[in-house]
């Protein structure tokens, strides 16, 4: 497995030099998603749906690839429970799209979401045995598009094998999860 994900450190390299500094490499740029709601209200489904395409226009970005790159824990380019890989290979890592259930690299986020109610704090949750996210509508109906993009992430790199501390600390804020879903949601909020 490293030395595949050393090819592809080489291979980011190789495509950021042709393609000019500054730009997405071509896997950007066919990134898509490939989202189904199991159950939940048509107003649930249709936020759920923006929230998709949010995603699917963030990730593609030039923005999204210097945020992840360059995002940085205690003065160093690095996540937090990172599995030992640099930024450029998390970056890639989220492109080539092959999670741990579905594990071809099919350059897409393959994810299928399933709605409950739960007075609780837990937003959503993941099971490495499955394909499907859970998402608790006491959250989803209050969250906003950027909200929900920014959940949806944050479980699919679940699903990707990126995982973080289960109780809070500071570092668990700068994981893969929280750190990536983090920069979806900010830039969710803005105009690309």
């Amino acid at each position: 497995m490293m030395k595949r994900i050393s090819t592809l450190s080489l291979g980011a390299l190789l495509l950021f030099s042709r393609s000019g500094l500054g730009s997405v490499p071509s896997l950007a740029t066919t990134w898509t998603t490939d989202v189904l709601v199991d159950n939940g209200s048509s107003t649930q489904r249709d936020k759920i749906d923006r929230a998709e395409q949010k995603v699917r226009e963030i990730v593609r970005s030039e923005a999204f690839k210097d945020r992840v790159i360059n995002f940085t824990y205690n003065g160093a380019k690095r996540f937090v429970d990172n599995g030992g890989l640099t930024n450029t290979q998390i970056y890639y890592k989220i492109l080539n799209g092959a999670e741990r259930l579905l594990p071809a690299q099919d350059n897409e986020m393959d994810l299928k979401i399933k709605t409950y109610y739960q007075a609780s704090s837990t937003v959503g949750f993941t099971s490495s045995s499955s394909m499907y996210i859970n998402m608790n509508t006491k959250f989803l109906n209050s969250y906003t598009v950027p909200e929900t993009s920014k959940t949806m992430m944050h479980e699919w790199l679940h699903k990707l094998g990126f995982n973080h501390a289960v109780y809070y600390s500071t570092g668990r804020d700068y994981s893969v999860p929280y750190g990536v879903g983090r920069i979806v949601m900010e830039l969710a909020r803005t105009a690309l």
